[in-house]
């Protein structure tokens, strides 16, 4: 039997980076070349097979087979300060519990082929994680609360406990996908997607360990007025999972369900669940500025509103577990810089602005998202013909993220102080 992979009581949704700093739960490090520049242009470009990810009509300008790895090492700062001033149905705080936000130090890797299969016509192939999450949260964080002794209560408790524990959940994206040369100035691109989702989620009230998979399709072009002008644009279906599987209450999980009004007995519980990743559109410019520079600039809008609520069906539960999110959708906005150097290396800089997908009142403990700045460097050099090195460098700037939620019976009210440093290397190598 499938086990379920989304969240339902005490649980919201997250999907390999959580605070890997893409908005909502996306993972954005596909490729080390375009991170060097915070995304700009990096759906017109053909700098290497890894640009298949944000425009597939970029395969068109690949003329040799090229396999392409890209490394990201993520280190994430993490802190969460609770206020003073919080209520549960038991009266308000009594203090703050002893635990804090886990730092992560999450690896993401990916995998990029292209193959050309006629003059006009390139073949490719990518493996990336789009989404994820991977937070811990030390046991006892949150404001404290003091409820009546178990069995009519719970003794003294953190709120934070029962937003989030841990989640490990991550997506793999297999993408075949064609380039095809329609004209000299027009490239047009089109993809299969074949994408799998994995969860193990915990709080002190449940935990889902799940997984499913999903079929969608992507899309693109690039169009060159002149020599100077690169223009793309590309869209991504959003994928839907249909999940079945188990769901667990643990005792704590039991008491508060009941209290609520739906009593259920400790245990685990088949059920099934509608969840869709969003859909994503990106804008891409390149422009010459001289024969060595060029100016890049991006826009990515992503359909976060898709993701509205989370019913859980089951027919063992006389109650439908329900999660509400009413995310707003976003966009990062990028600009960069390439620059050719005499001996062939390619120094690389990029400033982005990406918005949250969340406010203070439905802010996920999962993926605590706040707007963020990206700050980034790179560089790309060939230690022979046939292979280029591309390394990169990104400081991510969020803002604190204010948090003030009582959906489930104590109130969890704080601040989240977050940033992030990534690195990356990706080899790219043509036959």
């Amino acid at each position: 039997m499938k086990k379920t992979g989304v969240l339902i009581v005490g649980s919201t949704i997250g999907l390999l980076s959580g605070q890997l700093m893409a908005s909502g739960f996306a993972v954005s490090y596909q490729s080390v070349s375009a991170m060097g520049t915070a995304y700009a242009g990096a759906g017109v470009l053909s700098e290497n097979a890894s640009n298949q990810w944000y425009n597939p009509a970029t395969l068109a300008g690949l003329r040799a087979t090229e396999i392409s790895i890209p490394l990201h090492q993520v280190w994430v700062d993490t802190a969460f300060k609770s206020d003073s001033d919080g209520m549960s149905l038991f009266g308000p705080q009594v203090g703050q519990g002893s635990g804090d936000f886990d730092d992560v130090e999450p690896f993401v890797g990916s995998a990029f082929l292209a193959v050309p299969i006629s003059e006009t016509m390139t073949f490719g192939l990518s493996i990336v994680s789009p989404f994820g999450t991977k937070i811990e949260y030390e046991s006892g964080w949150g404001n404290a609360y003091l409820t009546p002794p178990p069995p009519a209560g719970l003794g003294t408790v953190t709120a934070g406990d029962f937003y989030a524990t841990e989640s490990d959940l991550q997506t793999v994206n297999i993408n075949p996908s064609l380039g095809i040369q329609l004209t000299d100035n027009l490239d047009v691109g089109i993809g299969i997607n074949y994408q799998t989702l994995d969860a193990d989620i915990r709080n002190a009230a449940t935990r889902l360990e799940g997984d499913d998979d999903a079929i969608g399709w992507n899309l693109g072009l690039t169009y060159s007025p002149d020599d100077n002008n690169h223009f793309g644009v590309a869209y991504r279906s959003e994928m839907s999972y249909e999940v079945e599987g188990d769901i667990s209450f643990s005792d704590a999980g039991a008491l508060l369900s009941a209290l609520g009004g739906n009593p259920v007995a400790p245990g685990s519980y088949s059920g099934s669940a509608d969840i869709d990743l969003p859909a994503s559109l990106q804008l891409s410019y390149a422009g010459d500025l001289s024969d060595r520079t060029q100016l890049l600039l991006g826009v990515e809008w992503t359909e976060w509103s898709s993701l509205d609520a989370l019913v859980v069906e089951s027919p063992d539960l006389a109650f439908n577990p329900t999660e509400e999110f009413d995310w707003e959708n976003t966009a990062r906005y990028s600009l960069g810089l390439n620059h050719a150097l005499a001996s062939g290396t390619v120094l690389r800089f990029g400033v982005a602005k990406e918005d949250s997908t969340q406010g203070k009142d439905n802010r996920s403990a999962i993926s605590p998202d706040s707007d963020r700045i990206w700050v980034t460097l790179g560089a790309g050099f060939n230690p022979t013909d046939n292979m280029t090195i591309d390394v990169g460098y990104a400081h991510i700037f969020v803002d604190d993220a204010d948090i003030s939620r009582s959906d489930k019976g104590a109130q969890l009210k704080g601040t989240y102080e977050l940033d992030a440093d990534v690195i990356g290397a990706q080899m790219s190598y043509r036959f």
